[in-house]
Order: structure tokens, then sequence, then C-alpha cells
């Protein structure tokens, strides 16, 4: 329950219990017997955190690897080896945004949705396969949007801009409109974001600066109608695009020539964030996605139909002419010597598409049903997907003097057209046994079946052109999910949750050095948890703590062979790992209007036996997951002057010591620790409730924190990182009618 604001109080301080749909149905989340985190619409606002890359540090246990703007993959409690599957699933209330096969790079799939105008963020922590199916097999972010207001008409607007230390300076517009028509029984709602992408990163050897600045915009429409109290249909538009001229990648010192004994400043960078390349390294993503949800209230059950069709693209393009396939010997200098016989550029260029639709059919209990006299909240379903996909990757040797002109013999590359269908049944039970104790069991059932077709393009690289036959896989999977939950007091939970997550295998790319390659077998997860959730003092304390343990088998990895034509990379199977940690969050409200958090989590993931495909070892460290991150925010709002309200706020965040990614030519690429960094945001504004104004800062240290390490790739033997933002300083100013 909400309580009301004391006396004098600021607007907008109430403390109101956050419910999340997490498990399908309206919760409140100090009810919710699993691992989550809500970031509300809010929040996300205030502190100008409007993509994943920005509230990752308000969610304990998720980390990126963040290569550039428009690749990045999400981990959720450790669950990565550098696959390309992903292990976590993206959700628009119920649009199935992520990516479930392996097929084309899905791993990067992830839906970054902007955030403005959202109700909340949920991650939830863990598996999920029970009632999101595959790649939830980590967890899963849900972005709940607000749907149109059938009984008010509002309108925002927020102009701004930002600078960035040494970079460019962008501008940001965002905008919403909502009008209710047909006597409050229909609404229309449409908002949009459109701002610039700064850039940071110059190319010298081309005399270009910011190449990785861009642009992006972000469009989403709504229609509700609702004729009666039984029937809700709501129709929903979304379209989002991100362009940008370069990647984020700097010139470090590396460790190309010495890979097994790197220099103690190989991450130092070279002249600062500089990036030599003669061929761009251009990154365009663009998603589309349409849906319609029909729910409707039967007796003693609610009866919802989710459908909706999405369009997902992503196009890039590389160079490898500083890669090296042996320490001290890069792809440039070898095609260079054995084939054309002069300086030569690599220049990459790919393509992911992607055709999703998905059905989903569900019945849920309503409030109050009961079985043998105790409450009993039951729900189940049958879901159905589609994906249409096709991976585009070829390569071209250039005139290192004029890179218009493309060598002779061409390299080649290759078109893989795939199909992936997957059709479920779940369900899900509540028992209450008592008013304060209670008993969750889930269920899944799962089908898939996928083909794909390989077609070489001559001729360095592959030979002639060769179509392959048709390869097929079909699998069966089941997951479940159990959580005893016990109510110590109406603000006071302890529970308990086991669960299993899948991601399904599918069939490999044959090459022609391994024409008939075995199909990549499904990985799968087994979750431990336990948590205490609690509110104290009247709401002055609220705890929310967990532990996990996450056995991973048979684990999916991604195993790229060096060769003297190329890089051959092949999906497959090997070892496995066991995550286990705590995750923490702590907040105090000492006064009205003061509110001290510090969250965060303690992570220990490792493999647990040998994998030799990914050149790794028992009690590796898996790659890009930092054993502690914590964040502690600081946030006061007080009535100021004339109406309007003040606030300032805060957020220091620490990432603690990761390891990069695992290769299996551990000479040329080896496993290394990347080193901690902290980083500090702070905000402050006024608002009265029409007009509202804003400045802000973002790594306002300075930072340089790695997210993405090859010690090799940079011109003349050196290596390459991504690194954070520098510091951003920016203004906004809005007006809601």
């Amino acid at each position: 329950m909400a309580q009301a604001d004391p006396a004098g109080a600021p607007a907008g301080t109430s403390l109101e219990d956050v419910v999340v749909t997490a498990t399908k149905r309206a919760e409140k989340l100090k009810d919710v017997a699993m691992a989550v985190t809500a970031v509300t619409g809010d929040d996300l606002l205030r502190r100008q955190e409007s993509s994943f890359v920005d509230f990752a540090s308000q969610v304990p246990g998720l980390s990126l690897q963040a290569e550039d703007a428009g690749t990045i993959r999400l981990i959720i409690r450790g669950a990565n080896v550098g696959s390309v599957g992903s292990t976590v699933a993206t959700v628009v209330d119920d649009i199935p945004f992520s990516m479930s096969s392996a097929q084309a790079d899905g791993a990067y799939f992830s839906a970054n949705v902007d955030t403005y105008d959202l109700q909340r963020v949920e991650v939830l922590r863990g598996p999920q396969g029970t009632l999101y199916g595959a790649t939830a097999e980590g967890g899963l972010i849900k972005y709940v949007t607000n749907p149109p207001n059938l009984t008010k008409y509002e309108a925002d607007v927020l102009v701004g801009g930002e600078t960035v230390d040494g970079g460019s300076s962008i501008g940001k517009v965002r905008g919403l409109v909502n009008v209710p028509f047909w006597d409050n029984k229909a609404a229309i709602r449409i908002s949009g974001v459109r701002e610039g992408v700064a850039g940071w990163i110059d190319n010298p050897l081309v005399g270009e600066k910011n190449v990785n600045k861009g642009d992006k915009y972000s469009l989403r429409g709504s229609l509700l109608v609702r004729p009666n109290d039984s029937l809700k249909v709501r129709f929903t538009y979304f379209d989002q695009d991100l362009e940008v001229g370069g990647d984020q990648t700097t010139q470090v010192v590396g460790a190309a020539l010495t890979p097994t004994t790197p220099p103690a400043n190989q991450f130092d960078q070279i002249d600062g964030y500089n990036n030599p390349h003669l061929w761009p390294h251009k990154i365009a993503n663009h998603q589309t996605f349409y849906a319609l949800n029909i729910e409707a209230n039967l007796p003693g059950a609610t009866l919802m139909s989710s459908t909706s069709y999405g369009k997902i693209s992503n196009r890039f393009t590389s160079e490898l002419t500083s890669t090296n396939v042996a320490p001290g010997v890069s792809y440039g200098d070898l095609f260079a010597a054995l084939v054309y016989g002069q300086p030569t550029v690599i220049a990459g260029r790919q393509s992911e598409f992607v055709h999703k639709f998905n059905q989903e059919l569900r019945l849920s209990s309503n409030p109050g049903s009961t079985l043998g006299g105790h409450g009993f909240d039951w729900q189940g379903g049958l879901y159905f997907t589609r994906e249409a996909v096709d991976l585009n990757q070829f390569y071209d040797a250039r005139d290192a003097a004029n890179t218009q002109t493309v060598l002779q013999p061409v390299l080649g590359g290759a078109d893989i057209p795939a199909d992936y269908k997957e059709w479920a049944v779940f369900a899900d039970f509540t028992y209450h046994f008592t008013s304060v104790f209670d008993v969750e069991f889930g269920g899944r059932q799962a089908g898939t079946k996928q083909h794909s077709q390989v077609a070489l393009a001559c001729c360095v690289l592959y030979g002639p052109d060769t179509t392959y036959p048709v390869f097929n896989s079909s699998e069966t999977s089941h997951t479940w999910s159990l959580a005893p939950r016990w109510h110590v007091t109406p603000d006071v939970l302890l529970y308990a949750r086991y669960s299993t997550g899948y991601r399904p295998g599918g069939p490999n790319l044959p090459t022609p050095s391994l024409p008939n390659p075995p199909n990549l077998l499904p990985d799968s997860t087994r979750n431990y948890e336990a948590g205490f959730r609690g509110d104290f003092l009247n709401k002055k304390i609220s705890v929310d703590v967990s532990y996990f343990l996450i056995d991973w088998k048979d684990v999916q990895i991604l195993s790229i062979v060096n060769t003297p034509t190329g890089p051959v990379g092949i999906n497959g199977n090997s070892g496995s790992a066991r995550s286990h940690g705590v995750e923490f969050n702590f907040t105090v409200r000492p006064v009205t209007g003061l509110s001290l958090q510090l969250l965060g989590a303690y992570t220990d993931a490792k493999l647990t036996s040998d994998a030799p495909g990914l050149g790794a070892f028992d009690g590796d460290k898996l790659p890009y997951v930092p054993d502690v991150n914590a964040t502690f925010n600081v946030d006061y709002t007080w009535r100021a002057f004339a109406g309007f309200d003040a606030n300032v706020g805060a957020s220091w965040t620490y990432t603690g010591s990761a390891y990069t990614g695992f290769s299996p030519s551990a000479p040329v690429e080896p496993h290394v620790k990347l080193p901690t960094y902290n980083t500090l945001k702070i905000q402050a504004g006024l608002d009265n409730g029409h007009w509202n104004g804003q400045v802000y800062a973002a790594n306002l240290t300075n930072a340089k924190g790695i997210t993405d390490y090859a010690n090799n790739g940079g011109v003349n033997q050196t290596g390459g990182a991504s690194f954070i933002q520098p510091r951003t300083i920016g203004v906004q100013l809005g007006y809601k009618f």
C-alpha cells in the first residue's frame, strides 16, 4: 500500500509498493519469490539512464561486455563463456525481443530499448525457462511501457544536450502525447526520442575526429481499447534505429608480440582515444515490432492472447588487417606476402537479419481462486515462435594505397539462411497452505526444429562457390521451477527457489575443412537460490539479499581456429561451469526525502572442468564477470521555492576485477585479468509538475574502465580496448502539459 505524503513533503516522495509482472501476473515486488530488481521510469529519467549500458549499475549481478554502441552482450549471474547464443532474454511487455537461436550472433541481438516513457525495467536474475523459454537460462530483462491513459490528456517535451570530454557535443529531444477518446473507452499514446550519439575516438590515419559519433531514434505508438470491464485490446508499434560511424576501440599497448608474457602496461592507451585504421568501422542496428494483445475476463479466469511480428537487422563493417594469425604475424601481412604481393587492407562487412513471429495464449486464475479451501493461483499457456534468419559475411582484400580498389582474386565469404521454430506448453501453480506460507511449482515442455544452409563465395578463403546441403536439427526440452515462500510478517519475506534454464542447440555451419560438422547440442542451467526481503521501521529501512548457485553443463562455445586462410568458427559444447554468489540491496531513508542505497553482488563464476574447445581449464574464471560490483546511491528531494521541488543525487559505482574472453588460440589471445575501476555520476534538478530542468554529469572522474579487450588488432602490433564513455556533462529542460 502507498503511504500518504507527509505534510509539507515534496511531491513524489511517497513510498509506494512497486508492482511487477515478473511471474506473468501482477505482484508486489516485496512478495515475489525470486531475485528481481525493478528500476522505475522516474528513477531512469532522473538519473539519465536511457539504455542498459546506463542502468546496469543499478542491478546486482548484471554485467556487460560492450564492444561498441551496437554490440553489447548481457550477462546475469556470470553466465558467459563468449558463445554466440544469448543467455539473457529481453522482453517488451509481452513481446519477446531476443533471438532464440544461435544462428546469427543472438548474444548481440538483445533489445537495447530506450527507457523514455517506461513504467519500469524488471530484471529477473537466474534461469527463467519455465515462463519465458529459450535464451532465459541466465535471466531476463523486461521493459514495461506506459499504456495509453484512458482518462487523461497528457503531453511531455524534453530537450537537452551533452558534451563528452575530448569529444563531440550532441543534442536530444524526447516527447509524448496521450489522447483518450470514445468516452474514455479508448486512447492512443505516442512517444519518441531523437538524439545524437557522442563520439570521442579519433582516427589519425585518415585524419578524422570523433569517428564513433552517430544518431539514434526511437518511436513507440500504442492504441488501447477497453469497451467494457471484461475486454481490453492493445496494439503497439515500435521502431528504433542506431547508426554510428565507428566502434569504440582504442589503440593500447597490448601484448601482440608476447601474448604469454604481457607487459605491465598492456592496457595503457597510445596517444589517447585513438584507433588508426584505413577501413571504416560502421555500425547500424534497426528494430521494428508490431504487437496485438487481447485480454478477456472470463468467469474465474482471464484469457490473454499476445501476437507479435518483428524485424531486426544488424549491419557493420570491420577490419582484420592488424589482427594476428600468430604472434607477430597479422592477416594483412599474411595475405600481402602469400597472395597479393603488395600492402593489403583486410575489410569485412557483415549483415544479420531476423524476422520473428510470436504467439502466446495464456489462461490465468483471477484473484481469490481457491482449491480445497485454500488459495490457489494458476496459469497455463501455449507458445509458438518462428525466426527466419539470414547471415551474410564477406571479406575483401583492398589496396592499402586506395581502399576503394578491391584486389583480385577476391577473398570471399558466406551467406547463411536459417529457420528456427519453437512450440511450448507451460503451467504454473501456487498453493497457499496458510495465509503466510505457499509453494509455487511450474513446468514447461518445449520442442524446436531448425534448419540452415551455407553458400560459400569464392575465392581465397573458401575456394570455389559452394552450396552445401540443408542441415536440420530437432530437440525437446523440459524446464521447471519450485519456490516455497514464507511471509514472516506482511513486510518480511523468506523464500527459496529451484529453477532450470535451457538454450537450444542447432545445426552447425560447414566449411571446406569441416563439411559435415556435428550439431550444436543444447546446454542447460540449474539454479539454487535463497532470499530475504523486508521493510522495517515503517519503511525507513529496506533489505533485499539473495544467495545463488548455478550449475551449467554442456556449455555452448564458439571455438575460433586461426588458419592460414583465415579464422574458422565452429559452434560446439565444451566443459561445465558453476557460478555462485551473494546479491544485496540495502536502502535507508533516515528523513523525509532522503534515500541512501547500497546495492551490488559478489560473483564467483568459473569452469568446473577443462574445456579444450575454449583453450580453458578447470578453475578458469568466466569472462567479463566482475568478482564484485557495487553502487552507492544518494538521493535527496525537498520543497524549494515557488512550487518547485529540488532534487540532487549521486551514484558511485565500483566494478571489480574481471577476465577477458577465452580463446582456443591461447598463444595469440590469452585469458587476461582486467583492472578494476570506479565511476561517479551526479545530477540536480527542479520540478514544479509542469516545468522541469536538470544538469548532470556521468563518469565525473573520467575513469577508464575497460569493457572489451584484445591484446592484438591495433596497427604496428598493438592491442585494442573499448573503454567506458569519458566524462559527460549535460543539461535538460522539459515541460508537461
